[in-house]
């Protein structure tokens, strides 16, 4: 046994946990500015991403302590805009890289300088120091400290220090967040476009534990149906069902990323059809899901486009693709037999296709057979 002495864990920097965990919490950022107030006895905490536009800083993100944004976003709130003096690419650019105080920002002369004052002390703001770094892109963050109005004193040279020792934490914490949130608005655009398709995607393992549905997905797996959603985890209609699902994943997966498995749960009117491709994650497979009973919806807009047709002839070529006959569309749309013929020459003529075989082929293969009309929730 070994009879090394006892190693006991540092007690975190609170301000630390709260800065980095705002990543991913946004709350956690006010708490980082409420902390760095009561550290430093300031009245107001606020860090800003910025960049110029004709010399003007732009604001792109901001976070201020629970008092400040109370207050200012009411009584002021140009002061967390571009319109602030101090952010004036002249004044701020001084202070690149320092701890700066208006002094160092401000020519003594400067006339800017006492109306910014004026404006702030209405808002119980005094005394202000601050950092600005450059975080890359040609954006910069910016950190600004106030003590109370009625506190003439300056901050202390341990309160310069703790700031210039934090402010590359902030750098780096309002990277992780502007990353995250990035990452985050560009999923949930990635999200939309695939409820749009018109068949449903479902990521899972080999066991069959869902890790993402799209729209059309969760229609699809309701319960009841050939393949249901059942907590985290897909099952058949039977016991018998769901074996020959995990058997097609477990093949699917073996198989590797350059083969596509298939899979037909229920009968008839109710079967689904799965195509299952896996993924270069060995634990992740794509299912993508169709049902029997539903036709595709073909927008004859689409047609028209893809096709040069007129939107009659448009109309003609979604009915032929989704399995009318000509007799039966010409009876739908209350013309001749005769005329709808014509209009499947000119369809044929204009596409270099000569057999309805090889329009459904044309038409199932284009772009317009993958996308489907959002309806209106």
């Amino acid at each position: 046994m070994s009879n090394a002495p006892a190693a006991f864990l540092r007690k975190p920097d609170e301000l630390m946990l709260d800065l980095y965990a705002g990543a991913a919490q946004p709350a956690r950022w006010v708490q980082s500015m409420d902390r760095l107030c009561s550290l430093t006895g300031a009245q107001s905490a606020v860090v800003q991403a910025f960049r110029f536009e004709g010399g003007q800083a732009q604001v792109l993100w901001s976070a201020q302590d629970s008092r400040t944004r109370a207050v200012t976003s009411v009584q002021s709130p140009e002061l967390n805009t571009g319109d602030n003096p101090r952010l004036e690419q002249r004044r701020v650019l001084r202070g690149l890289d320092r701890v700066a105080s208006d002094e160092l920002l401000f020519d003594p002369d400067d006339e800017a300088r006492p109306r910014l004052q004026q404006r702030l002390a209405m808002l119980g703001l005094g005394r202000f120091i601050g950092t600005l770094q450059d975080v890359g892109r040609g954006v910069y963050l910016g950190l600004a400290l106030h003590r109370p109005v009625h506190d003439s004193s300056d901050f202390s040279v341990e309160h310069i220090n703790r700031l210039a020792d934090l402010a590359p934490h902030i750098g780096q914490a309002f990277l992780l967040t502007d990353q995250l949130q990035a990452t985050m608005e560009r999923d949930e655009r990635l999200r939309g476009l695939m409820d749009s398709l018109c068949f449903g995607i479902v990521l899972c393992g080999e066991d069959g534990r869902v890790q993402w549905v799209n729209r059309q997905a969760t229609a699809l797996l309701a319960p009841g149906a050939a393949l249901c959603l059942q907590g985290e985890h897909l099952y058949g209609r039977s016991a018998q069902d769901t074996l020959a699902l995990l058997a097609a994943l477990s093949a699917a997966r073996r198989a590797g990323p350059q083969r596509v498995g298939y899979l037909r749960l229920g009968e008839g009117a109710q079967a689904l059809h799965l195509a299952i491709r896996p993924g270069d994650d060995p634990g992740a497979l794509m299912l993508v899901l169709s049902s029997a009973a539903v036709a595709l919806e073909l927008p004859a807009g689409a047609l028209e486009n893809l096709f040069g047709l007129t939107p009659t002839e448009a109309r003609l070529l979604g009915a032929i693709a989704t399995g009318s006959t000509v007799e039966e569309y010409a009876q739908l749309r209350g013309v001749s037999v005769g005329t709808a013929r014509v209009q499947l020459k000119q369809i044929q003529a204009k596409t270099g296709q000569h057999r309805q075989s090889d329009l459904v082929r044309l038409v199932l293969s284009s772009a317009a057979a993958h996308l489907s009309v959002p309806r209106p929730s």
